[in-house]
């Protein structure tokens, strides 16, 4: 009995009549579950894509933060030049109380720079245990992206760059505090490219994820956080280890999947030959120690 049939016999006060109930199988049941959604593509290709999307939309988080406070260093710098070409204390006290909001804002920025209730750049380490942010780009996570958690605050572990306690009176202050903006740009500058090479590792596996998901929704979504135990994920680690597939048993998502270990190691060397470069300068010691941590790349491959 249809809908309308329904509704006119409880207008009319007429008991329902009973339609019987044929059996259906659960499989059954599930294939027309997802023929009535008018989805097309692969569900796991898109639940990974899922995934990867809300770690991809954190680090970019990061790097917009990121260029919001090289903007706020290269105002910094114009101020310490301003004052330099000042002699008038007056103006110079000026430009301090300017480069002094500068420092909290920059503070503000880093602070704030969280999707996902993750924050890369502000020196905190997630969940209070985690010192970098780990992406897997496959189903079995034999390719996973760990990126080091940085601060870039202008505290002394961070950005280092010191309040103008003079009131940029002296020009031996002037110029400690230009060193130091320097050096807090060259830094920016090297988290900055560090971050967005794998970004755009990570965008372009979730390109190749979307043609297998066909039209089936990848957005980003909220909240979960590296600080939030899954108890699917718990299981699956508990549960023994499954025997890598054969070529002839890969599905559809592990296609390309070994161009991204490929770029995965080309980005490393590249970070280590970045390394040895600097290593041989008289400027080693401004490197960030946990950006030359080589990516985290697991591998299973079939024997």
């Amino acid at each position: 009995m249809g809908i309308l049939s329904r509704l006119k016999s409880l207008r009319q006060g007429k008991p329902e009549q009973a339609d019987e109930t044929p059996p259906v199988s659960r499989e059954a049941l599930a294939r027309v579950m997802r023929g009535s959604t008018g989805l097309r593509g692969s569900l796991s290709a898109a639940e990974l894509g899922q995934t990867i999307a809300t770690a991809l939309s954190t680090i970019e988080t990061a790097v917009l933060a990121i260029d919001a406070l090289a903007e706020r260093l290269r105002e910094c710098a114009d101020l310490l030049a301003d004052a330099a070409r000042h002699e008038d204390l007056g103006r110079r006290a000026l430009l301090a109380g300017r480069y002094d909001d500068l420092r909290s804002e920059i503070d503000a920025i880093a602070g704030t720079a969280s999707h996902n209730r993750i924050n890369l750049i502000c020196g905190r380490l997630i969940d209070g245990r985690h010192a970098s942010f780990s992406t897997a780009l496959d189903g079995e996570g034999r390719a996973v992206v760990a990126l080091p958690i940085v601060n870039l605050t202008t505290a002394p572990e961070g950005l280092a760059l010191s309040p103008p306690r003079n009131a940029l009176a002296d020009d031996e202050e002037i110029e400690q505090i230009a060193a130091e903006i320097e050096k807090a740009r060259d830094r920016i500058l090297q988290v900055s490219e560090h971050y967005a090479d794998h970004a755009a590792l990570i965008a372009d596996r979730l390109a190749r994820l979307q043609v297998v998901a066909g039209n089936r929704s990848m957005a980003s979504y909220l909240p979960t956080g590296a600080d939030h135990v899954d108890p699917e994920a718990a299981a699956k680690e508990a549960a023994p280890a499954k025997p890598a597939k054969t070529d002839s048993q890969k599905s559809l998502i592990d296609i390309g999947i070994d161009e991204v270990e490929t770029k995965l190691r080309a980005i490393n060397e590249r970070i280590a030959q970045k390394a040895e470069s600097q290593s041989a300068t008289p400027d080693e010691t401004d490197t960030d120690p946990a950006l030359n941590k080589t990516k985290e790349v697991t591998e299973e491959m079939p024997e």
